[in-house]
């Protein structure tokens, strides 16, 4: 017969394994209902002329040479150090790897990161 702590720990092995289906099926509903959305906020930004990444958040990233990277729409800061900086943004994370990496300024509406750039990558979304 087993103790109370290893049958309530079989109870939530056995229950993660039932609902797991329905997990997953919940999480494929909820990108549809997400892909569904940002492709309304597409076609209604093109029918009012408004660019797509004002309506969607989606981040905008631009490079001043190997030196700098502003990035708007930006949500928070996942990792920082010399060597990389990810910026994670409503749609995705902008990870920046390079060399002597510092963030220069960082407002509600932008942030600037300097230093040498060798890479700038989307990472999710």
């Amino acid at each position: 017969m087993p103790r109370q702590g290893q049958a309530k720990s079989l109870h939530t092995k056995n229950r993660k394994r039932e609902n797991g289906p329905l997990y997953q099926q919940l999480r494929q509903q909820e990108r549809q209902e997400k892909e569904e959305r940002l492709r309304f906020l597409e076609v209604l930004s093109e029918s009012i002329s408004l660019p797509p990444d004002v309506l969607t958040g989606a981040p905008i990233v631009t490079m001043h040479g190997r030196n700098a990277v502003f990035i708007e729409n930006h949500k928070k800061i996942s990792e920082y150090s010399e060597e990389q900086i990810v910026v994670q943004t409503g749609l995705c994370s902008v990870l920046v790897q390079g060399k002597r990496l510092k963030i220069d300024y960082f407002t509600k509406e932008e942030m600037k990161i300097s230093g040498f750039v060798r890479q700038v990558t989307y990472q999710g979304g």
